[in-house]
């Protein structure tokens, strides 16, 4: 007797078990277009660390498209047919515009900074460097998609990849001694003919690497050499740059007024000039 009672409480409670899991997802409408996400997701998949965390997924199997989220846990992300809400981790912010906020893929989720942290030169253009305050915005090299599915974010043509199109009026500062017009080069990750880097008179115009260390060095826009600021001939063989360009530099050669510094005129005898 003692068995066949086991043998019915197990029979009731598979059937609230299985009536339970899919009571919400029992039309066709209802499951996820995406088929590996289709109740799938694993262990792990919300554990930071875990080789199954989602972030991984999405950027490996996914070309970080998450659009098909939405499938299951609603255009918004609060949970949709699953109940489980992706802006309820503590990780996504809904005002932010939860997984779709700029951070969570291109910068720093925990400062919300929205550019990309895995080189030092996006924090140098868009913040300011040790030399220069000039800054830049993203929209100066990138066109910015209105929003996540705009056609040109998370693109088929160029998947993975951050277009640059130079659209900065600074980089395009033109001078009597400029050569060519800003590019840059995405199969050697390269930028050239940037007043940035030198390309005005008496620059070097140098070819600098996005991904590179050390690319704007003393003596690498105008120079003989790293370390070394003075302009080649016809610039004048005067070491002391204070001399000329005092509210710019000190007798020891340091700036000592960074917003004189990169910033499209020529600083000399006190004057700006831009007919140079």
């Amino acid at each position: 007797m003692k068995q066949y009672r086991n043998i019915f409480l197990f029979a009731l409670t598979t059937v609230l078990v299985l009536s339970a899991c899919t009571s919400e997802l029992k039309d066709d409408e209802d499951l996820p277009t995406y088929p590996r996400l289709y109740g799938a997701h694993g262990a792990g998949y919300a554990l930071m660390g875990s080789e199954n965390f989602h972030a991984h997924d999405i950027m490996v199997n996914l070309g970080w498209d998450i659009s098909g989220c939405r499938d299951c846990h609603a255009p918004d992300y609060n949970g949709g047919v699953t109940g489980q809400s992706c802006n309820a981790s503590g990780c996504h912010v809904a005002a932010d515009g939860g997984p779709e906020a700029c951070y969570v893929c291109h910068g720093d989720t925990q400062t919300k900074t929205i550019y990309p942290q895995w080189y030092s030169t996006h924090a140098t253009h868009l913040e300011g460097g040790m030399t220069s305050n000039t800054t830049i915005a993203c929209s100066d090299c990138h066109t910015l998609p209105a929003n996540f599915d705009d056609p040109i974010h998370i693109d088929s043509d160029t998947p993975g990849e951050a277009e640059v199109h130079f659209m900065n009026a600074l980089a395009a500062t033109e001078t009597k001694g400029m050569s060519g017009e800003p590019m840059y080069d995405a199969a050697n990750g390269t930028c050239a003919n940037t007043y940035c880097h030198g390309n005005f008179t008496n620059g070097n115009n140098v070819t600098v690497e996005w991904k590179g260390a050390n690319q704007a060095a003393c003596g690498s826009c105008h120079g003989q050499g790293e370390g070394n600021p003075l302009p080649n001939a016809p610039h004048i063989a005067n070491t002391n740059c204070s001399n000329c360009h005092g509210d710019v530099v000190d007798a020891n050669g340091k700036i000592i007024d960074k917003d004189k510094h990169v910033n499209g005129v020529l600083n000399v005898f006190g004057s700006t000039r831009t007919d140079w």
